[in-house]
């Protein structure tokens, strides 16, 4: 796993608008881009292809992501 240190500004976004194809940030992953979402069931889920860690499906609601504009 590549180390990744958090933008200045790093602040976690509300995840419920969250949407395909957007560009995000996590803390320990880095960034990525939002490939998939599973909104079925009792834990929305997103599946993110990180620049330097690969493919990762994230538990949204564990998962601070800052949503990038």
């Amino acid at each position: 796993m590549v180390a990744h240190t958090p933008s200045e500004n790093f602040k976690p976004s509300d995840a419920s608008a969250l949407k395909t194809g957007q560009r995000v940030e996590h803390q320990k992953f880095g960034f990525g881009t939002v490939e998939a979402l599973d909104v079925s069931g009792p834990d929305r889920k997103a599946r993110i292809q990180f620049d330097k860690n690969g493919e990762k499906t994230l538990i949204l609601s564990f998962a601070k992501l800052m949503i990038l504009e």
